[in-house]
């Protein structure tokens, strides 16, 4: 793994990371619906501020409809009703329960991505899958 990849990596877990806690206390007397809402307004104002400071904001000249389309799907289903259902239970329950749960998403992915994609069904894919099927056990199997 080269250098720029390992200090990407570690800073997505560490802003993911940090996350679900901040969002468990900002939800203590929010509705999920409101605490989505601030938290994708925020979101959008860092990334609309991020978009006219660099390069990025010419690509916008060339989207595809296509392209539009499936981004504007992908917001739908991830940012409004994946956050939506997750902050939801993140309100009700224990975020060291909720967060990996909710973090197995993988597995609808490479499902996905198998079926739709034709991508590859290798060994690894087939050992992370069961891994992943495993924690999802072990965390409904141990107490609250």
């Amino acid at each position: 793994m080269d250098q720029k990849t390992l200090i990407l990596w570690l800073l997505t877990l560490f802003f993911w990371g940090i996350s679900p806690t901040l969002e468990k206390v900002g939800l203590k007397k929010v509705e999920p619906l409101i605490g989505l809402w601030i938290r994708t307004l925020s979101a959008l104002i860092g990334i609309t501020l991020a978009l006219l400071f660099t390069s990025s904001f010419q690509a916008l000249k060339i989207l595809e409809k296509r392209d539009l389309f499936y981004l504007c799907l992908s917001g739908i289903t991830a940012g409004f009703l994946g956050m939506y259902f997750y902050f939801s239970l993140l309100k009700m329950h224990q975020a060291s329960q909720i967060v990996p749960l909710t973090a197995t998403y993988p597995l609808v992915a490479t499902f996905l991505a198998i079926l739709i994609l034709k991508e590859p069904l290798t060994l690894s894919k087939i050992i992370g899958t069961f891994l992943i099927a495993l924690g999802i056990y072990l965390l409904f199997r141990s107490p609250s």
